[in-house]
């Protein structure tokens, strides 16, 4: 068995937010994504794989496809294959952890237009 304590995977930077590995197999990947305030993972998707997302500190906005809801601590969202989703952390003094679980692998990103997050929001 395997075991790793969060707290050594959570990493921060001004420049924008951080993904760590958390766990690969060769059927899914589990990530940890660390957002100061204000910081964002743009729109984007995932053609052939779903994601689970878990948001352990803090607090923001998940957007999927043209729906968006606040998320916080404690809470989950699922995310389908091939819909637009991305994530902002909307505190504009608290720190958001959320871990995300991708399968099938390959996970392939696509970028979506517009990117931002907040222009998104804003719409």
């Amino acid at each position: 068995m395997q075991k790793k304590p969060l707290d050594s995977l959570t990493v921060f930077s001004p420049k924008g937010f951080v993904r760590q590995r958390v766990w690969q197999t060769d059927k899914l990947h589990c990530n940890i994504y660390c957002f100061e305030p204000g910081q964002q993972n743009s729109l984007h998707r995932h053609p052939v794989s779903e994601e689970v997302v878990f948001c352990w500190e803090g607090e923001g906005i998940v957007v999927v496809g043209r729906e968006q809801t606040p998320i916080k601590g404690g809470e989950t969202v699922l995310v389908p294959a091939n819909v637009p989703h991305g994530y902002v952390n909307t505190s504009s003094d608290r720190r958001m952890i959320i871990t995300v679980i991708q399968c099938p692998l390959p996970v392939e990103h696509v970028s979506v237009e517009p990117g931002d997050l907040t222009a998104f929001i804003r719409s």
